[in-house]
């Protein structure tokens, strides 16, 4: 239309009458000309920067999508190093906590199953156990003469709804990031109260943050009645106690949770109770009085404005005829059948059901928070793992209570806020938090002790 206009008037440009007109006339179809064509071209380059991402872009399949918005996990191939990827997502999680906006929850992870280990040769998690001791768990193709205790874990926890490449539906981390946890529990002293079972999740904790002790040293705990004190994570200063406690009394060799909390103010801890049964209304009664004693804990610690976490871990049966199984058994049901038709001399098959009552009692506890590690589905599923056919309860490898402490670690990573880290990095305790294990791991640092032996 321009155009036909700036010519319309050129063609009248004949007559003199018209001269300065046309001057002025040509001169600002001139300009108009120049104003569409810079137009056009300025459109046309935007239209084109709209398909270039920017810096808090990218590119997936031709469509431009924020990087922020993007939470897939790192994925390894077989041959890929566990390590880069770990330090690759430990800078990412480090810069900004609870980045990812899709954490798994609770019923994830205890819904979840064993599968095998990405750089592991073996993928299977099939059922399988030796059928001349167990032929109503079908499945078995594997050797008798295998022994879970003295291979290597091939197998690690798989939550339900975990995020993969077809599906986003929640974020866990399978394997424990050392790096991350020793960030995040700057400056934290972590009490662990307890039965053996407790004390293989310390173990484990110790072990993963690049630490050493030793099962012996946990018995010289129970005979002095002593904490064991273990400074791990280095400049970070995350301080892990263990104190013997099995069934939540002061009876015999265990501790009064009260005498603990009143020689150290931890700044986390992790509970349980369950292994060494006790009838339901004793239960009950040691429940209250623990719970009331954490409930007390939690004040103190908002009295100095601190974030304590509070950590109940459930019990895992022990397995009759544990050494037939020679993989994970990921069937609950088939295992409580198993457990309830072989109960032993230790009631192992009252155990799901004390797990419930505590579940109970900290519901209508009070605690101002508190977080659940099921390690009664994760454990369960875990049979071969037992010490040995004498042992059926206790573990010979690390492989349960790795994915304990891994759990643990989820929930931190889900609650733990900058403002939480900088409150305990801050944070002077009043008593004295030495390592007083030998560098060994082996025993007591007896200069670090002289408490008598129980007569």
């Amino acid at each position: 239309m321009i155009l036909t206009s700036c010519s319309s008037l050129r063609r009248r440009g004949g007559a003199s009458s018209w001269g300065l007109l046309l001057v002025l006339a040509t001169a600002t179809c001139v300009a108009l000309l120049f104003s569409f064509s810079f137009a056009a071209t300025m459109s046309k380059e935007l239209k084109q920067s709209d398909n270039i991402p920017h810096e808090n872009q990218i590119v997936k399949n031709h469509v431009v999508e924020d990087k922020m918005e993007q939470q897939q996990p790192v994925a390894l191939s077989p041959v890929a190093s566990s390590d880069v990827a770990k330090k690759q997502q430990h800078q990412e999680m480090n810069a900004t906590p609870n980045k990812m906006k899709n954490f798994c929850t609770r019923s994830d992870i205890r819904h979840g199953k064993w599968v095998g280990k990405i750089n592991s040769t073996n993928s299977s998690t099939e059922t399988a156990v030796m059928p001349m001791h167990a032929p109503n768990l079908a499945g078995a193709n594997s050797s008798q003469n295998y022994d879970a205790c003295n291979a290597p874990d091939m197998y690690q926890w798989q939550v339900a709804n975990e995020k993969n490449e077809n599906d986003s539906s929640c974020e866990f981390q399978q394997e424990f990031n050392s790096e991350l946890f020793c960030d995040r529990m700057k400056n934290t002293v972590i009490l662990f109260i307890g039965d053996s079972i407790t004390w293989e999740m310390y173990e484990s904790l110790v072990h993963l943050t690049d630490g050493h002790v030793d099962k012996r040293v946990h018995n010289r705990a129970i005979q002095r009645k002593i904490a064991i004190v273990i400074n791990v994570c280095g400049d970070n200063h995350v301080t892990l106690i263990y104190r013997w406690n099995k069934d939540l009394s002061n009876k015999g060799t265990s501790v009064a949770i009260e005498n603990m909390l009143n020689e150290t103010f931890p700044t986390m801890i992790v509970l349980n109770t369950g292994a060494h049964y006790q009838s339901d209304i004793v239960y009950h009664e040691r429940m209250d009085h623990a719970l009331d004693l954490i409930a007390g804990w939690q004040s103190m610690c908002q009295d100095r404005n601190l974030p304590c976490p509070f950590f109940w871990r459930t019990t895992p049966p022990g397995i009759f005829n544990c050494k037939s199984f020679t993989r994970p058994v990921n069937n609950i049901t088939m295992m409580e059948e198993h457990v309830a038709s072989n109960p032993g001399a230790y009631n192992w098959n009252h155990f799901r059901h004390q797990n419930e009552l505590a579940l109970q009692k900290l519901e209508s506890s009070g605690l101002s928070s508190y977080n659940i590690i099921d390690a009664y589905e994760v454990g369960i599923q875990r049979p071969e793992l037992q010490v040995s056919q004498a042992d059926c309860l206790h573990h010979c490898q690390p492989a349960a209570a790795d994915a304990y402490n891994t759990i643990m670690l989820h929930y931190l990573q889900v609650n733990r806020t900058l403002e939480d880290m900088s409150k305990i990095a801050k944070y002077e305790y009043s008593y004295n938090r030495t390592t007083n294990i030998a560098l060994s791991g082996i025993d007591v640092d007896w200069s670090q002790d002289t408490t008598p032996y129980l007569s």
